[in-house]
């Protein structure tokens, strides 16, 4: 059982801001319009891509094992080791122009302490808005959640087992690409003797975020980026050895999505709507 001392610690990170401005320069855009098979958008960024921008270098002396920024630094003193993005919503009131410099602002909302089946998790919540040339771009809210190391987990499918017909598996490129062009050096997504070994995955995790943004560019279907709020949360966590198929409902101002695995577990739900 985790202490008392531990948690007042954690929440006492509860308030604390940081500001970062980025360029938004449409080479990293090109870049994710690859992963994500799509045409890069000539002039405005669609809802979720945003999360491409806005990601500090990380000094060496500030990187914690897993290579993110420490806890404690600016994020709470979480009392576990495993770090999982689980679920957000992102309001956009106005597209950012691409090119264009923007400032991002966070603030740590809330620090929440729980117990479930799985075990202890601190939950953390992030406020996040985006400004560019003066006016109210994003609203988000994004929620991490820490959890003690657990027992190894099975892989569903071995190497060289054949992928289910409608399914597929995220290659090792395109989370070395991801990682990449997100400046995310966390090693649950590259390395797979720390995945193993250290905090019990079978095979490389794929990204929260990647795999948000491949729902919300499915239930986008081409639209042109207006305003709208996405939400999302990850349900079980999937892994490069995972085939996975996103089904995107029935298309229309109010859609209703999820990414399914190939057990019929599903993975992530999201819903968009148009405002």
């Amino acid at each position: 059982m985790t202490d008392s001392h531990a948690i007042d610690e954690a929440r006492a990170a509860i308030g604390r801001r940081r500001v970062i401005r980025d360029g938004l320069a449409p080479e990293a855009v090109a870049k994710l319009a690859v992963l994500m098979d799509a045409a890069p958008p000539e002039d405005l960024l669609p809802p979720t891509w945003h999360w491409i921008f806005f990601n500090r270098p990380v000094a060496e002396a500030d990187q914690g094992a897993d290579l993110h920024e420490r806890t404690g630094l600016f994020l709470p003193a979480a009392p576990f080791p495993r770090r999982m993005w689980a679920a957000g919503e992102v309001t956009l009131h106005r597209p950012l122009m691409i090119g264009v410099p923007a400032t991002q602002a966070i603030t740590v909302a809330d620090v929440a302490h729980k117990s479930g089946r799985t075990g202890e998790m601190c939950f953390v919540t992030l406020a996040l808005e985006v400004e560019q040339e003066g006016a109210a771009c994003i609203a988000e809210t994004r929620t991490i959640v820490y959890r003690d190391r657990g027992s190894p987990e099975p892989a569903l499918r071995a190497p060289g087992d054949p992928v289910p017909k409608g399914f597929s598996t995220h290659s090792d490129g395109k989370l070395f690409f991801y990682s990449a062009v997100t400046h995310n050096g966390h090693r649950i997504h590259w390395d797979r003797q720390f995945c193993r070994e250290v905090e019990g995955y079978p095979d490389l995790v794929v990204h929260g975020p990647l795999m948000a943004t491949e729902l919300c560019e499915a239930l986008r279907d081409g639209d042109e980026v207006g305003p709208c709020r996405y939400s999302y949360r990850v349900q079980a966590p999937v892994f490069t050895s995972t085939p996975v198929r996103i089904e995107p409902g029935t298309l229309g101002p109010d859609r209703e999505g999820l990414i399914r695995r190939s057990d019929g577990v599903v993975s992530m739900i999201g819903r968009l709507r148009a405002l």
